[in-house]
C-alpha cells in the first residue's frame, strides 16, 4: 500500500500535466488524490489525460477492461453514463496509474481521481513514451 506522500509524488508530474488551475486534495478514503473542477476545464483536461494514459474504458467499454485492473478497483469499475477511466500500466520503476473521470448529475462539475495501483495489468497496447520518460525522472 502506498503512502499519501508516495501517491502525490508519483502522480506529481501527471496532475502538474493536467495544469494550475485545477486544485487537488489526498483523499483518504479512497487513498486518491481527487479533483474537483468545474466543466468548463473538463475537455482540456480529458485530452491532455489522453496524451499519458494510453487506455481508455467507459460504461460500454468496461467489460473489456483487465480482469487484474476490475479486481483493484472493485466497484469504481462500475461506470455510469460519461464516466471513465484511463489508464497506464506499470512501466520500468513506474507503477500503474489509474484516472477516474466522473462528471457530476447536474452537468456543471466533475471530479478527476488519480489511483496508483498496486499491481499492473496486462495490456497489448505500445507503451506510452511521454510518461516513461517522466517515471525515470522521478526514480533518478
Amino acid at each position: 500500500m502506498y503512502s499519501p506522500e508516495q501517491i502525490a509524488h508519483l502522480t506529481a508530474e501527471l496532475r502538474h500535466s493536467l495544469g494550475d488551475n485545477i486544485p487537488w486534495q489526498y483523499e483518504e478514503k479512497l487513498a486518491m488524490m481527487l479533483s474537483e473542477f468545474a466543466q468548463n476545464k473538463s475537455d482540456v483536461v480529458l485530452a491532455k489525460l489522453r496524451n499519458t494514459l494510453t487506455d481508455e474504458w467507459h460504461s460500454k467499454t468496461v467489460k473489456k477492461m483487465p480482469k487484474e485492473l476490475k479486481t483493484q478497483l472493485g466497484n469504481l469499475a462500475k461506470l455510469s453514463k460519461n464516466q471513465k477511466i484511463l489508464a497506464l500500466p506499470a512501466q520500468e520503476s513506474c507503477p500503474a496509474i489509474v484516472a477516474l473521470w466522473w462528471p457530476w448529475d447536474h452537468g456543471g462539475t466533475f471530479s478527476l481521481r488519480l489511483k496508483v495501483l498496486e499491481q499492473s495489468y496486462d495490456n497489448s497496447i505500445k507503451p506510452a513514451t511521454g510518461l516513461l520518460s517522466w517515471c525515470k525522472h522521478l526514480f533518478s
